[in-house]
């Protein structure tokens, strides 16, 4: 025999999904902005290891006042990133809206 679900399971099988789609979203969200390109947080990373990387390497061949890494001057780099990023978005939206794709 089969029991039918209450009001409160189905409320909480909801919330459940609710937490689930957010929680995904979140994931997603934080894999992405680790890509290394310099407008997003992966960028930094990327600038930070290359500073620890040649201030290890300096101290392993005894050189000392090791000049920290300029990272103005990826500057140019990541507004061509920022660019492109705007520009695609804005084609897929474009496409999306004006010309959807149909699978059938």
């Amino acid at each position: 025999m089969k029991s039918t679900p209450t009001k409160e399971s189905r409320w909480g099988d909801k919330i459940a999904s609710l937490l689930s789609l957010a929680g995904g979203l979140n994931l997603a969200l934080f894999a992405f902005n680790l890509i290394p390109l310099l407008p997003l947080d992966g960028g930094h990373v990327i600038g930070a290891l290359y500073e620890g990387v040649k201030r290890t390497v300096a101290r392993i061949f005894g050189r000392k006042n090791v000049a920290p890494v300029d990272t103005i001057k990826l500057l140019p780099l990541t507004y061509v990133v920022a660019a492109a990023m705007l520009l695609m978005g804005g084609l897929l939206i474009y496409a999306d809206i004006f010309k959807p794709i149909s699978i059938f």
